[in-house]
């Protein structure tokens, strides 16, 4: 017979199928409170900036449209293409990690030997942009 108690998605997150051993009523309370810690948190500096970053800035993937290109040039610049919305969102994500240092709890942001792949990953696809475009 499959369980028909309530969903707690935070508690689950928690606890996993350990959450299946509290009672309902138990469980509600704690669902309630974390929904409420939730809601009283502030939000983190780095994911707001994120989060209004980058709306239709990313490539589709789709095959360059411009005519007169052979197929392998059309793949270049496809190719192309992706590599630089790659760096737009490698940017945006510098860009909110320096605004969630300056503002939030140390805790909040990543760490300096992160931010330093990112902007080695940021140099890796200006290269391959550059391989690209020559012709």
């Amino acid at each position: 017979m499959p369980d028909l108690r309530p969903d707690y998605p935070r508690l689950h997150a928690l606890l996993g199928d350990a959450l299946r051993d509290l009672p309902d009523a138990l469980a509600e309370k704690m669902e309630d409170a974390l929904s409420d810690a939730a809601a009283t948190s502030p939000p983190s500096a780095f994911f707001t900036h994120l989060l209004g970053h980058g709306r239709n800035l990313r490539a589709d993937g789709q095959p360059w449209t411009e005519t007169r290109l052979s197929p392998g040039r059309a793949f270049d610049l496809a190719l192309a293409t992706r590599c630089a919305s790659g760096i737009t969102a490698l940017t945006a994500v510098l860009q909110a990690s320096h605004v969630a240092r300056e503002n939030d709890d140390p805790d909040c942001y990543p760490s300096a030997a992160l931010v330093h792949g990112m902007f080695d990953a940021c140099h890796a696809l200006s290269l391959q942009i550059e391989r690209c475009l020559v012709p």
